[in-house]
């Protein structure tokens, strides 16, 4: 199972703690140079990622890739609750979309049920 994590440290620590504790497997991302090259990589293309916007710039910058994220299963974390940040959230189309401020163990949570779906449908797949 292939989980892509975008944080940078100090935007979300605590989420990307949760995601880490939950799927220690997951690859992390810390520059967004590499989290692009890893996703334009179609033999180790994520099952899903984590993309954790710490602040309005890094969101901006997640925005420009959307042509990329649109056949992965993305958890996009906001850096805040404005009307107009939702809604540019909502416009990836991202699986789950939460906020900085969000129970980090909720957000592995719903992680944990994406990755249990994602395992079921593909062994359903094989038989």
């Amino acid at each position: 199972m292939q989980i892509l994590l975008f944080a940078r440290d100090g935007g979300g620590d605590h989420i990307r703690d949760a995601v880490i504790r939950t799927v220690p497997e997951a690859e992390v991302c810390s520059a967004m140079g590499s989290l692009v090259s890893r996703i334009m990589n179609p033999f180790r293309g994520p099952v899903v990622a984590v993309l954790i916007a710490g602040s309005r710039s890094e969101f901006a910058e997640i925005q420009l890739m959307k042509g990329l994220l649109h056949d992965i299963c993305t958890v996009l974390i906001l850096p805040d609750r404005d009307a107009d940040t939702i809604a540019a959230g909502y416009d990836l189309h991202p699986r789950f979309m939460g906020c900085l401020d969000d129970d980090a163990d909720e957000i592995a949570a719903v992680l944990c049920r994406m990755l249990t779906r994602e395992r079921v449908g593909r062994q359903s797949a094989m038989t």
